[in-house]
């Protein structure tokens, strides 16, 4: 499986002031043939999964196992129910992760193992903003989903 087969993009978010957590529900059935998405080949088969932010209702919101890219982002973000969510991270037939900087920023990440789409997410929080010579904030991952054909 090529890494390329596995991509996925991520965003860094904004900060929130409370958290909850909302899910989106899978699509029907795969459909055959490919789509073209950002470079990413998509095959019959493959499985899509997105991950949004609201910054004033305080929600992270995610959505799995569609067979387009459009219908995981548009079910995560409906999921959040506010005027300002957007997409931190999308994936295919890969993990999604989102986590939460002790100073109060979301970052998202992917990556083929739930492990690796956490690390992504937390390694996120530290390209976030001009270094100023302080340490780093810590991170903490607030949710990780992966599709049902992640490898």
């Amino acid at each position: 499986m090529s890494l390329l087969r596995k991509a996925g993009i991520g965003f860094a978010g904004s900060s929130l002031a409370a958290l909850s957590v909302v899910a989106a529900g899978p699509a029907a059935a795969v459909e055959s043939g490919y789509t073209v998405h950002g470079g990413f080949v998509a095959t019959g088969g493959d499985l899509y999964g997105a991950m949004a932010v609201s910054q004033s209702v305080g929600k992270v919101t995610y959505a799995l196992n569609y067979t387009d890219w459009n219908g995981a982002d548009a079910a995560a973000v409906e999921a959040c129910a506010a005027g300002d969510c957007r997409i931190v991270v999308h994936f295919s037939n890969a993990c999604g992760a989102v986590a939460r900087s002790d100073d109060g920023r979301f970052a998202g990440g992917w990556g083929p193992t739930k492990v690796e789409a956490e690390s992504a997410a937390v390694s996120a929080l530290g390209s976030q903003g001009p270094n100023l010579g302080s340490s780093q904030a810590g991170g903490k991952v607030v949710m990780a989903e992966c599709t049902e054909n992640a490898r």
